[in-house]
């Protein structure tokens, strides 16, 4: 019996400790893991402001205005959605940075340009796109971005597209 109690041991000690090795082993893989997929998630292209309000922002203000004035509400809708997804990207990629928090701003207006949009009222439309034009400016204003003066469309610079 004593014997066997020995051997069993002897079995038992080899066994447990590739065991423990093998999950040491694994746990040091998981983490070389982690941080590997955190060093690709720091270096992963990250649009600063400028590229959002040149390639989203200035683009779809100028769509929701030409579709605006043409009336055309389910295009300026989708548009204004548009909008709306460049300044919210303002925030989620630049959250600590005050051009996160300017943002703000700007979203009585887009409410006002979305009831005048579902309304569809021109009048108000047109008015409500002028205080958010303003209002973009302001923000520029705040962030000492002044010299970026924004204005309301006089030319579709959109030709390929009807509004």
């Amino acid at each position: 019996m004593k014997r066997l109690s020995l051997i069993l041991l002897s079995l038992a000690l080899p066994i447990s400790l590739m065991v423990g090795c093998e999950q040491s082993g694994s746990e040091s893989a998981s983490l070389a893991r982690i941080d590997s997929l955190q060093n690709k998630l720091d270096s992963a292209y990250t649009p600063g402001t400028g590229a959002i309000m040149n390639t989203i922002v200035q683009p779809h203000h100028l769509k929701l205005w030409f579709a605006g004035q043409n009336k055309n509400w389910a295009l300026a809708e989708y548009e204004r959605q548009e909008l709306m997804g460049g300044f919210e990207k303002v925030q989620k990629f630049h959250k600590n940075k005050p051009e996160a928090a300017a943002v703000t701003m700007i979203f009585p207006a887009m409410d006002a340009i979305e009831k005048a949009i579902r309304d569809k009222d021109a009048v108000a439309f047109k008015r409500d796109f002028v205080v958010l034009t303003n209002n973009c400016n302001t923000c520029h204003q705040a962030l000492k971005y002044g010299f970026n003066v924004i204005k309301v469309p006089a030319t579709n610079s959109f030709g390929n597209q009807s509004f």
